[in-house]
């Protein structure tokens, strides 16, 4: 004959729910602490936690990029965007020395200038065009002001160089 037994099931619904809160807590814990060793390892290269956040949170993990940026003078927000155009931190300061935002640094980028080269073509007050319009018919930005303060073109200009003529 068959004894039926009646079994409390609370403590194995107390077992299953203690695992399932487990099997949560230890990896949060683990994580929360794996990030404080982080945050201490950034500390001991100058970084502040604010501030190891703040890279973290602009998408730089690897700390050796983030001090590279950081010795350029640049913060995490500044670096983000001339990051993600995929600028060098040293050209991006190049750049930012030259007093040029990011949008023109890209136009000037786009037609081959360096930040040196640019420089040169903004010290003697020649806009991107024609400073593009300059370099195509073979002028360095001195020479194109030269024959600029002469009120001539870029094509009047060579035509006046092949003549034997000079600014």
């Amino acid at each position: 004959m068959y004894t039926a037994y009646k079994i409390n099931p609370w403590p194995s619904r107390l077992l299953f729910a203690l695992c399932l809160v487990l099997s949560f807590l230890i990896p949060y814990y683990a994580a929360v602490l794996a990030e404080n060793a982080l945050i201490k390892h950034w500390e001991g290269y100058g970084f502040t936690p604010e501030q190891t956040l703040s890279w973290w949170d602009k998408g730089f993990v690897s700390m050796d990029t983030a001090k590279r940026w950081r010795a350029e003078g640049f913060t995490a927000p500044e670096a983000e965007s001339w990051m993600i155009m995929d600028i060098p931190s040293g050209e991006a300061r190049e750049w930012k020395d030259g007093g040029v935002v990011l949008s023109e640094a890209m136009e000037w980028r786009r037609y081959a200038f360096t930040p040196s080269k640019a420089k040169d073509w903004m010290r003697f007050d020649f806009s991107m065009g024609d400073a593009i319009a300059w370099r195509k018919h073979g002028f360095e930005a001195e020479e194109a002001a030269a024959w600029k303060r002469k009120g001539m073109s870029p094509m009047g200009a060579v035509e006046q160089k092949r003549r034997g003529v000079t600014p």
